[in-house]
């Protein structure tokens, strides 16, 4: 597995790469603290692509408190082992000022209001956070697919809007994004690097998400939306999580649903004392 941390190091890496296995290859962005979630990225990536190229990189960019961007979990050794047991060919694990040179100015991305609700009403400035950093990789690692978890779903959405400026408006040609479904585990919990900051009492009232999903799935039918956010918020205090928000969207999109939509996607975001958890569901509801 090739380490690049400059630039420098990344474009011979890449011209290796394009030379002995070919120019088709697929990118996993990440912060690191790597779990089996970033494993299925990976995984779905090696099969499609003749090289596979992951980041390790804490953007700044994204983070609305520095308290957050201090917690933010680190731990490079365990995730190059993990990488290299997954097949990824590259690694790009810069830092901020080799991603970000003093010389470097930022792209203005119209993002279309994908970044102002929900996640972005509570983390203001995290998706311009995300699509610069996105935009910025894409720019220094050129790939065919670019492969996103559908735990963050309104990420999904914002990367994809990028996507389409970096294609049709800004005429830069742009991998196709490939999204992997939410990794659990035997209950119900989402996977996610956050969980590394949660002890065994916080990890079991966690699992009060997956309940939660489990109970409007077998609820929703009967209840208007309004209701069935109404009573899963109570239910998901009583897990003992401080809630932040809880949304029916239409799935694809971050329009409200309504009945006839199809089976709507619920959107969460809550704490668990100080580490907040976000997660996402379909709801196999009419």
């Amino acid at each position: 597995m090739l380490v690049a941390r400059s630039v420098e190091e990344l474009r011979e890496a890449l011209a290796s790469l394009d030379s002995s296995k070919g120019k088709e290859g697929g990118l996993v962005p990440t912060m690191g603290a790597l779990h089996e979630g970033h494993g299925a990225l990976m995984r779905v990536a090696r099969q499609s692509t003749a090289w596979v190229a992951a980041t390790i990189f804490v953007n700044p960019l994204q983070f609305n408190r520095l308290d957050d961007l201090a917690r933010y979990p680190r731990r490079e050794e365990e995730d190059f082992r993990l990488l290299q047991e997954h097949g990824v060919d590259l690694v790009f694990a810069p830092n901020p000022e080799a991603v970000f040179p003093h010389d470097w100015a930022a792209p203005d991305l119209d993002l279309n209001g994908l970044d102002l609700p929900w996640e972005g009403a509570f983390r203001p400035g995290h998706f311009k956070g995300v699509a610069t950093v996105v935009s910025r990789l894409l720019d220094l690692i050129p790939c065919t697919y670019l492969y996103m978890g559908l735990k963050d779903y309104q990420q999904c959405l914002v990367v994809e809007r990028l996507l389409h400026l970096r294609k049709a408006m800004l005429g830069l040609p742009g991998p196709a994004m490939v999204q992997v479904p939410t990794v659990r585990d035997a209950d119900g919990l989402a996977l996610s690097s956050r969980n590394l900051l949660l002890v065994p009492d916080q990890l079991a009232r966690a699992k009060g998400i997956a309940r939660t999903w489990s109970w409007m799935k077998a609820h929703g039918q009967g209840l208007e939306p309004e209701v069935l956010i109404e009573r899963a918020l109570e239910r998901l205090t009583a897990e003992g999580l401080r809630n932040e928000y809880l949304a029916l969207v239409r799935d694809g999109s971050l329009d409200p649903w309504k009945r006839g939509d199809g089976a709507p996607r619920a959107l969460y975001a809550g704490w668990l004392d100080e580490v907040r958890l976000i997660d996402n569901e379909s709801l196999p509801i009419p």
